[in-house]
């Protein structure tokens, strides 16, 4: 009866979501609402992708792809279960024992300089760090702020990620304030959902790659990885988090933050056209960086053939896990790991790669590495 019930319930929220987007698309593509009501449900029933991320990815635009080019996060996820080993989850989604894993196997990432716990005690140089607050700020104080990045150990998608800087003898994190580190290590503390971090050293892109969006701040490539059923890994498909504006993270958020993405050419490293959204939910492509008026498809990712050298090599590490997204950051002295994650969302906004990474997850042992 419980079930039942809850069938019900999820029900009528997917009719009231689908409402509000039907709404929606009278505001940003002029439809009429009863009609987009009725396309909401349907593209739901035929996608299992809910209404409002249907929305997101221009499903509803007059340019929309076909119902089959589009791959819903729940079926992305269900498809990764069948291949990944649920058992190892926090391996890849908790940074703080994805950085011990690393370490041990000695994968190439940034140099962990703390992990803060606030209901145990952390470490930092060998040495243990109580969950109070003035131990936080008193291990944070040993470090240059300016050079170090602070990451929840359990959020995705950017979310709680500070990249704290001195400006005018204030500390100064994302569109925050603080006056001391205390302060800061207050802040960190008492955020309710938050109860772990790992604080890294702040590594930089290399040259090329700051040139190309004239930014400081560090933007990494996402790379697919696949075991094939003989246990061979191979590439799948590849993309740059391009920074378009101000932004100091590199995360699409579907152009919310005006970043880009732009797909790589797997065998020569060269950029394909970016991909980003209008505010009024409608997906388009650039030639050129808005910034620098660099031509994307004129520039090639610097070390390519070592980033892909170095996701194959340490993909056997993570056997038994068989599909898993890298975070590669491009450095001067070579190529960095910075996350893998073997639950990544579905790259809706490109039909070519959706359609390469829909290919490995529905038949994974039919597809092989060469």
């Amino acid at each position: 009866m419980k079930k039942l019930w809850r069938r019900q319930k999820d029900n009528l929220l997917l009719i009231k979501e689908a409402y509000r987007v039907s709404g929606l698309c009278v505001k940003y593509h002029g439809s009429f609402r009863i009609r987009a009501f009725f396309q909401a449900l349907r593209f739901t029933w035929k996608t299992k992708m809910r209404p409002m991320e249907a929305l997101e990815y221009g499903a509803f635009s007059s340019d929309a792809r076909p119902y089959s080019d589009y791959l819903s996060k729940r079926t992305c996820s269900v498809l990764q279960s069948r291949l990944n080993p649920q058992d190892w989850f926090w391996v890849t989604e908790d940074k703080g024992i994805f950085q011990s894993f690393c370490d041990a196997k000695t994968i190439p990432t940034p140099r962990c300089l703390a992990l803060l716990f606030r209901d145990s005690p952390g470490v930092s140089s060998g040495r243990p760090v109580p969950p109070v607050k003035s131990a936080w700020s008193e291990t944070i104080s040993q470090f240059d702020l300016d050079k170090l990045v602070i990451k929840p150990c359990r959020h995705s998608y950017g979310r709680g990620l500070l990249v704290p800087s001195l400006r005018e003898g204030r500390i100064v994190v994302n569109n925050l304030q603080f006056d001391s580190v205390q302060e800061l290590a207050n802040y960190m503390f008492d955020l309710p959902e938050l109860t772990s971090w790992i604080i890294q050293e702040r590594i930089q892109s290399h040259s090329a790659l700051s040139e190309f969006s004239g930014t400081r701040h560090l933007q990494t490539i996402r790379i697919y990885t696949h075991v094939d059923k003989c246990g061979k890994i191979f590439i799948v498909d590849a993309f740059l988090k391009v920074i378009g504006g101000d932004a100091a993270i590199d995360n699409f958020q579907h152009g919310s933050l005006g970043n880009f993405i732009a797909p790589i050419n797997i065998e020569t490293g060269l950029l394909e056209s970016a991909i980003t959204r209008s505010p009024d939910m409608v997906w388009y492509r650039l030639d050129d960086h808005p910034r620098t008026k660099r031509m994307f498809q004129q520039f090639t990712i610097p070390l390519w053939e070592n980033a892909k050298e170095l996701v194959i090599k340490n993909a056997e590490h993570f056997k038994p896990i068989r599909s898993l997204g890298w975070d590669v950051a491009i450095t001067e002295g070579g190529p960095v790991v910075i996350e893998t994650n073997m639950r990544w969302d579905p790259p809706n906004w490109n039909s070519d790669t959706i359609y390469n990474v829909r290919n490995v997850l529905e038949n994974p042992d039919s597809v092989f590495g060469k």
